[in-house]
């Protein structure tokens, strides 16, 4: 396989776009609930923490009239994206203030938990933090939090102190000192933690709600603040009033408190183990936005104006080579110092250096468990065509032997899996090999798919026999050389409303399959990865244009027959680029202003309009003047 670079998938809308009525409606029923909430809090009589009561009764009055207004900027399109932004900030912060209120009422907590829906809801998508912010943050996150556990484990062993004290002394005096623990540090910690940990994952890659490891310790850090409102806090005042009685034991009240701190504990240490091992890979949420910022639509500029870091070579070692079927071969890569890979996603690709210096895409499919489209794996796995007549680097990558040397870049990922009610994976020879995380994924969802895949001959595909055995009833295989050409258009006309379909493999049966979509599934979308760059109509001839480097200021002149990459890698070398066809995506570079003529084979054609992204290696300005992120 000589090259496996592909086209993004669409954009997935938000929820906020999908559905403007109904975050409308939540926002002022939410609006509703915060006056409701501060009249209770007014009422309520009590001389526990009176001053936090105070302030949640002014906090809420706040919030009504800033929710409602936002709720009804919403509906008019000139001011919704910016009410979007203030209700994101609103709930992000609130969220913790709320937390404040509920100690000794319970309203807030509803409050809490509508916060964290809507902040869910609204998607939220924050500018990544610097270098130096961002190891401002987590030092604070990483300090605040190591003290939260150690204040966990403290209150535990005093629970259980003052549960087996056989003197009133001690008894009394450790929920004496749990209750001061609890006002003065314990409350603070808490919140910086959760407020820190929020900062952390929406200002990097990690997101909020897009890894399920991130996710799991949100839910984790939310939970304990919930409940030691309901219950913790409630159960060391009682024990702290009742032990004031020398005769007082604490009965079924300390056994609970212990448990309950006990529980606080192990929780907190599974966050630790969650932040080391990072399990789970990405949410549903996370996997459909992966490549969010390559399809049009709200969030698209926002995604693509990070600049991808120049390439970097990762040496690595073959750890072994194994014959999958005629001319392949799988190579497992292992990083020459032993380390971790980097976590990527079914679809991805690397850049294989080989010895000589050529450098070449494969789909990546394993990793050093053969599942390793999840956390970070010790090998990846990849599969290579030999090719006789080609340039080379498929013999070269074929002479390889355990113990070779050689080099990666990446993982990248233009062919991600997307959200749909049903998949379609139509396979040509090696174009087998991307798919083969994506259906192990599927299936273990319990995803409707199927999938198609077409060989010259029987012996040459690889994974054929494997898939039928592994997923009966879900799989056809067709070689050219004994069966007929399979019924594209019945296959197709077949596929559920909706339906992505997929295919990999050489430009005929791309071209064949693109042919057939539009007669036979118009109600589908079609995601294909191409082997070389596609055959483009001519074209007159170019015209030169100025491309204007907006982070520096220059302006360089791009001429005919002169590529924008090679105009721009003269005051921009460290620009990222791999394969120069217009095929990997590595080069991707946001639009400021002007219209890109797209030329490359990574945009879907449903994509070609685009004016946020461009391709420099191979596309061009339509126009005289076009601006770059750069």
């Amino acid at each position: 396989m000589p090259t496996t670079t592909s086209p993004p998938s669409r954009s997935q809308p938000s929820s906020a776009s999908r559905r403007p009525g109904l975050l409308r409606t939540g926002q002022l029923a939410f609006a509703v609930f915060c006056v409701g909430t501060a009249l209770v809090l007014g009422r309520r009589e009590g001389d526990v923490f009176p001053v936090i009561q105070t302030a949640g009764v002014i906090g809420y009055l706040l919030a009504a009239p800033l929710v409602a207004v936002c709720a009804l900027a919403l509906r008019r399109p000139a001011g919704a994206a910016r009410a979007r932004s203030v209700l994101i900030v609103f709930h992000l912060l609130f969220l913790p203030l709320q937390f404040l209120f509920s100690f000794g009422n319970f309203e807030p907590l509803a409050g809490m938990a509508l916060s964290a829906v809507f902040v869910v809801l609204l998607k939220p998508r924050f500018p990544k933090l610097g270098r130096r912010a961002r190891k401002v943050w987590l030092t604070v996150h990483v300090g605040v939090a190591v003290s939260w556990l150690g204040l966990s484990l403290a209150m535990t062993v005093l629970a259980f102190a003052g549960l087996t004290a056989g003197t009133h002394a001690v008894r009394h005096g450790a929920y004496e000192l749990m209750h001061l623990f609890d006002l003065v540090l314990v409350i603070p910690s808490m919140a910086v933690a959760v407020l820190s940990g929020v900062v952390l994952s929406l200002g990097t890659p990690w997101g909020l709600i897009r890894h399920r490891w991130v996710l799991a310790k949100f839910v984790i850090a939310l939970s304990l603040p919930t409940f030691a409102a309901f219950a913790e806090s409630k159960w060391v005042r009682s024990l702290q009033a009742l032990t004031k009685d020398p005769a007082a034991e604490p009965g079924g009240t300390g056994v609970a408190l212990a448990v309950c701190l006990a529980t606080f504990t192990v929780l907190l240490w599974v966050a630790v183990v969650l932040s080391v091992v990072k399990p789970g890979g990405r949410t549903r949420w996370g996997r459909g936005s992966d490549r969010a910022g390559r399809g049009p639509g709200q969030g698209a500029v926002q995604a693509s104006s990070d600049r991808p870091a120049p390439a970097r070579d990762t040496p690595v070692t073959v750890t072994e080579v194994r014959q999958l079927a005629e001319g392949v071969v799988a190579l497992e890569l292992r990083r020459t110092d032993g380390g971790t890979l980097p976590a990527w996603q079914p679809g991805a690709h690397i850049d294989l250096v080989l010895p000589s210096g050529r450098v070449r895409q494969y789909s990546l499919y394993g990793g050093h468990h053969g599942h390793g489209d999840e956390g970070a794996p010790l090998a990846y796995r990849i599969a290579v065509l030999r090719e006789a007549d080609g340039r080379g680097g498929s013999v070269e990558a074929h002479a390889l032997r355990p113990g070779s040397s050689a080099a990666i870049r990446g993982p990248r990922n233009n062919f991600p899996l997307v959200e749909a009610p049903a998949y379609v994976f139509l396979a040509g020879g090696i174009g087998i090999i991307p798919f083969l995380p994506m259906i192990r994924r599927l299936d273990a969802e319990g995803a409707d798919w199927k999938l198609l895949h077409r060989g010259r001959t029987r012996p040459a595909m690889a994974f054929a026999d494997e898939l039928i055995r592994r997923y009966p009833g879900r799989i056809a295989v067709s070689a050219s050389d004994t069966d007929p050409r399979p019924a594209l258009d019945a296959l197709l006309g077949a596929a559920a409303r909706g339906a992505a379909v997929y295919c990999c493999g050489p430009a005929p049966m791309l071209d064949a399959v693109s042919a057939a979509m539009r007669t036979a599934c118009p109600h589908g979308r079609l995601y294909v990865e191409r082997f070389a760059a596609a055959e483009r109509p001519p074209r007159a001839a170019d015209e030169p244009f100025d491309a204007e480097l907006t982070r520096t200021g220059a302006v360089v002149r791009v001429q005919p027959g002169h590529s924008l990459l090679e105009a721009i890698r003269e005051f921009e070398p460290a620009l990222d680029f791999s394969c120069a066809e217009g095929v990997c995506g590595s080069c991707e570079t946001r639009v400021v202003a002007g219209t890109p003529e797209h030329r490359d084979s990574v945009l879907q054609e449903h994509e070609r309009d685009r004016r946020d992204v461009i391709y420099p290696c191979v596309s061009r300005a339509r126009g005289r003047h076009i601006a770059l992120d750069l």
